[in-house]
């Protein structure tokens, strides 16, 4: 249902939010009114945006008025009502909601007008945000700036933030609401007005619970395959032999067969003989439901689905996994997958999956709703050596959705970052509520405006899908990064020393060129260079008399351990920097590995954020090695360097704090 601007107005003043001084006329009926300048407009619910059809008139004085009423009930036959209001000045800044099916409702702030869609200015914020929180992402507005003040503009942010508090209130006693714009909305330095107003009521959308999973779920002791193989063709068969190296029991399931590889092969789950945590399934789709169902009986607590003909391949599809999702709630059973990869811990050499490669351990937990990109990531991170603490293959969700494994990971004790690829959220509003129990980093597809749904409204169209999460996330404290170069960048700084408490920077290197990049760098991701003054005599007497006194702290380009050394000693006694970047280029009379080693002393002394950059191929590989053995986060060029401190930066201060001076 649509609800018109004097039903807008009257449902804000139910909340004590401000409404313009005004009064409805019906047609026919005599126009009282004697506060001008004014402005007279249409009410219709069959009129969106009134003024682009010349359905608002401003007006001077009492015969405007009557002439103006006149006219637009003329000009809109059906209209029955216009609404008089005092004619509003200041800055004029959007308000808007959306209820979004996975984060419920979202506020929208920033500029405002006839230009909202192009100055693109609003940012979304959940209605699980603080006030705190709510301010520092309209920080990152060019409206912050105004209202701050700023030449002849200003406004007064303590009674915006007090409205968008009562509209939170709002939002959560009338869920019905599905959008609601109030644009513009004008801010003086006494009030904070809207001159609109229409919004969209809906019945709330239906929606999965949340269920927390059991702590150790994914950490089985004896895990079953059914539809275990001997045919090294087959994926029953790729999920045994993953499986040889695992630390608990194994039992393959098949009627066919009595032995698969070195492990006696079982008729059905019911027939083995011990308990089973977790039953690995691949058989064709159509027997899954059933074979739920048999799991249940034994006490499975975990079932994995790794079979595809679901809900992936169209309608039968997705007939055949409502029936998995009832036959798994009426076991009492949790389910991941269909069409799942599977999943891998790397610490209990537990690869319940069909990707030929387990990665190393590691203290990072990686989630994703690619398959696909599992087994990318994981021969790449085979490579690298970056370890896993986990890797969960989400499938199609049926069941356990990717919010309650995030959860699950932050209890975990063995991760200390939980990296996600996401595609779509059916819990999103949940999600938000765990984002500042660890580091959570998310990949997110579906960026492009292409899939964007038509809207009527402002916030409609302003609420893309990759803008509200991204918005949401961020808000709450995740970190959501553009690439999988830049998420295992930022996992690698952040599962090393978790957040960096603050933003200023020390860059030392033995090339300039390399050190003014970190510099242009630094200042652009909101960083600051560390003032370092009380060092520089210091320094000066161990130094080139060519170095550059200034930071970065250039070291000449025949810069040996010797010099890394000494001004490693010298600064670390300053209390003027909170991360550190060593830049490293291979010259002639460059030992790398003697700096690299001065590197990761550098870092056990300071008990501060060390970052390496060892820039070149052959000539540092031996440092880099150095370096991973030692745990110091080491990236190929300063940029990549840079941007993973600050990310750590993000999450070392407060959710969107370190976000203000960069917008």
């Amino acid at each position: 249902m649509f609800l018109t601007e004097p039903q807008v107005y009257e449902l804000l003043e139910r909340y004590g939010i401000e409404t313009p001084r005004h009064r409805t006329f019906k047609r026919g009926e005599e126009v009282e009114w004697h506060l001008f300048p004014a402005v007279v407009k249409v009410v219709s619910p069959k009129i969106v945006h009134k003024s682009s059809v010349g359905g608002v008139v401003f007006v001077e004085g009492p015969k405007e008025l009557q002439r103006a009423v006149e006219e637009l009930f003329r000009k809109f036959p059906d209209a029955q009502q216009v609404i008089v209001e005092e004619k509003l000045s200041g800055i004029e800044a959007f308000l808007g909601v959306k209820r979004d099916p996975s984060f419920l409702h979202l506020i929208a702030v920033g500029l405002g007008g006839v230009l909202v869609e192009l100055l693109k200015d609003p940012v979304f914020i959940p209605l699980s945000a603080s006030r705190s929180e709510t301010e520092k992402k309209i920080a990152e507005t060019k409206l912050y700036r105004l209202v701050k003040g700023y030449r002849n503009f200003k406004g007064n942010l303590d009674l915006l933030l007090e409205l968008i508090e009562k509209l939170k209130k709002l939002l959560k006693e009338n869920p019905e609401i599905a959008e609601m714009d109030l644009n513009p909305l004008f801010i003086t330095e006494n009030r904070v007005v809207p001159a609109d107003g229409r919004a969209v009521t809906e019945p709330p959308p239906e929606r999965p619970k949340f269920r927390p999973l059991p702590k150790e779920l994914f950490r089985p002791r004896t895990v079953a395959v059914i539809g275990a193989s001997t045919n090294p063709k087959k994926v029953g068969y790729a999920l045994v032999r993953n499986l040889e190296q695992f630390q608990g029991k194994v039992f393959p399931v098949n009627p066919k067969h009595e032995k698969v590889l070195d492990f006696k092969c079982y008729p059905s789950i019911l027939a083995v003989p011990e308990p089973v945590d977790c039953a690995l399934v691949a058989i064709p789709a159509k027997g899954v439901p059933e074979v739920i169902r048999e799991c249940g009986k034994k006490g499975v607590k975990l079932a994995v689905v790794i079979s595809a003909g679901f809900g992936e391949t169209g309608e039968e599809g997705r007939k055949l996994q409502e029936e998995l999702k009832r036959a798994a709630a009426e076991s009492g059973i949790r389910v991941l997958g269909p069409n799942t990869l599977g999943f891998i811990v790397p610490g209990l050499k537990l690869n319940a999956s069909f990707s030929t490669v387990t990665p190393p351990p590691g203290e990072t937990s990686f989630l994703s709703q690619s398959g696909a990109l599992i087994t990318a990531v994981i021969d790449k991170a085979a490579e690298e050596r970056f370890g896993f603490s986990e890797i969960i293959s989400l499938g199609n969700q049926a069941d356990i959705e990717i919010t309650e494994t995030l959860e699950l990971a932050t209890r975990d004790p063995s991760t200390k970052v939980v990296l996600s690829y996401v595609e779509g959220l059916k819990l999103g509003a949940e999600l938000l509520n765990f984002l500042n129990r660890k580091p959570c980093i998310f990949i997110k597809a579906g960026r492009s405006e292409s899939g964007r749904r038509a809207a009527a409204s402002h916030t409609g169209s302003l609420a893309g899908n990759y803008k509200l999460f991204k918005d949401a996330v961020e808000t709450k404290g995740g970190i959501v990064v553009d690439s999988l170069e830049e998420a295992f960048d930022t996992a690698n700084l952040l599962s090393t020393y978790g957040g960096i408490r603050g933003r200023r920077l020390l860059v030392i290197t033995n090339a300039g060129g390399p050190g003014t990049l970190a510099a242009d760098y630094a200042e652009a991701e909101g960083l600051k260079l560390a003032d370092i003054s009380a060092a520089v005599e210091e320094l000066s007497r161990g130094l080139p008399p060519n170095w550059s006194r200034i930071n970065p702290i250039d070291l000449i380009g025949d810069a040996t351990s010797d010099r890394y050394r000494f001004a490693f000693k010298t600064v670390e006694k300053l209390n003027t920097w909170d991360a550190a970047l060593v830049i490293v280029t291979p010259q002639s009379m460059t030992d790398v590995p003697e700096i690299a080693y001065e590197i990761v002393k550098f870092k056990e002394r300071s008990r501060r954020a060390v970052v390496a950059c060892l820039m070149g191929g052959h000539s540092v590989k031996g440092g880099r090695e150095i370096l991973k053995n030692n745990r110091v986060p080491n990236y190929p060029d300063p940029y990549r360097a840079v941007k993973s401190i600050r990310r750590g930066v993000w999450n070392g201060l407060s959710s969107s704090e370190a976000r203000q001076e960069k917008a």
